[in-house]
């Protein structure tokens, strides 16, 4: 006969007490082993089961009964206790973010990716504050675009609701560099779906608010997107640590990570430092790579670093005349920073004319899928901005790029 256990089974623990097949405490919103080694304390969602006895006399009522008790029980369960409570504007936007915003995400064609952004979204964020906040504060601003009488007062809530959650996604990315240093020294096992997809979320929404921000626009008081760049370059960064096992365990954001075009994975595409050898670029953008070829850049590996970004630029240019869907295009265009190599974000920071250009470059090839609320106008805004703060004898470059934008270009014909 088998001893008996001296403690009771714990069956609805956390997921890294499962995997570690220890007892959890269970206490929210950490339990006793996460809080000691200070470490993200996931729960998967309850899943209350109902058992439902049927014989000859069963009727339609009981099952339709039995079946609104489980619907209800499981929406209890979305709220851990240790959310703050939503008052009545946060409903408001919840709902408007399940029945219109996450219809406009990316690669939201795809049934499985749509009903990822429907229902797996705002379940994570039920599990994880700052995904929350990000939630709502991406809401909030697709709600000042659908009613313009009501921006003034929704860009309060949504500054609002973003502070919180930068605050507490840099509160969790910190933890990663701690877990690094501790006895595994494995930066991945401190990195959960939640904080990949709140990653995601708070890059798209520095891009949205571009329009209501202080450095966009054209003009003497135009800067560069540089948050932007390195917010999208930071998604890649974090989800490429956990690319495979999320797949692996078809975690709730594995749709989005395998949709294609493919981004996230670390192996693909273009790496920092790039091609060891050849410097050679073929194509319709050949000549941003080879025009004032004693310009400031010089170096050897500052040029091998744009002959990877206007390679990337040729992909592009390619999708669109092989009449990519508009989410394809937005997630190529999206994913640019993450793909290209990592010095390009300083060159632009420094503001170098190759750079910039060929950051305009890339929003002209965007302009035809901007037919989003996230991405509407932004591309002539950039575009234009960068063509005010250029020097004089890089401007002549930027003939094709405004003529995009403006509409008396067509991408479909020669660049040149």
């Amino acid at each position: 006969m088998p001893p008996r256990l001296n403690h009771r089974k714990s069956t609805r623990g956390c997921r890294r007490c499962k995997a570690r097949k220890v007892k959890c405490s269970e206490t929210r919103p950490k339990c006793h082993h996460c809080n000691r080694h200070n470490l993200p304390c996931e729960y998967a969602p309850l899943e209350p089961r109902m058992y439902i006895y049927r014989d000859d006399s069963s009727n339609s009522s009981t099952t339709s009964t039995s079946t609104s008790i489980s619907t209800s029980l499981q929406m209890n369960n979305l709220q851990p206790p240790h959310l703050t409570p939503l008052n009545t504007a946060s409903l408001r936007l919840l709902h408007l973010y399940i029945t219109s915003t996450s219809h406009t995400m990316g690669t939201a064609q795809i049934p499985s990716v749509r009903k990822m952004w429907e229902l797996s979204v705002p379940e994570m964020a039920f599990e994880y504050q700052p995904l929350l906040s990000t939630l709502l504060a991406v809401t909030a601003a697709h709600r000042a675009r659908l009613v313009p009488a009501e921006a003034e007062e929704m860009s309060r809530v949504q500054g609002g609701f973003i502070a919180k959650a930068v605050e507490g996604h840099r509160a969790e990315t910190a933890k990663l560099a701690l877990y690094s240093s501790s006895e595994s020294g494995d930066r991945a096992g401190g990195v959960t779906e939640t904080l990949c997809m709140n990653a995601i979320l708070i890059s798209l929404y520095t891009l949205a608010s571009r329009l209501e921000s202080a450095g966009g626009g054209e003009g003497v008081g135009y800067e560069p997107l540089n948050l932007w760049l390195n917010m999208a370059r930071g998604v890649r960064t974090v989800v490429s640590m956990v690319y495979y096992r999320l797949v692996e365990e078809r975690a709730r954001i594995a749709p989005l990570l395998v949709a294609r075009p493919v981004v996230h994975r670390g192996d693909v595409e273009v790496r920092d430092g790039g091609p060891k050898g050849d410097m050679s670029v073929e194509g319709e953008f050949r000549f941003l790579v080879d025009v004032f070829p004693c310009a400031e850049e010089g170096s050897e590996e500052v040029m091998r670093v744009y002959v990877q970004c206007v390679g990337y630029l040729e992909g592009l240019l390619m999708a669109v005349r092989m009449g990519e869907s508009g989410y394809d295009i937005r997630k190529r265009f999206s994913s640019f920073p993450s793909m290209v190599p990592g010095e390009f974000l300083g060159l632009v920071a420094q503001r170098r004319p190759r750079a910039l250009v060929i950051l305009a470059y890339l929003f002209a090839l965007v302009k035809g899928a901007e037919d989003v609320w996230w991405l509407m106008g932004i591309p002539e805004m950039e575009v234009r901005g960068i063509d005010s703060i250029l020097p004089e004898e890089w401007r002549g470059l930027m003939r094709w790029p405004v003529g995009v934008v403006m509409g008396v270009v067509d991408m479909r014909n020669p660049v040149l």
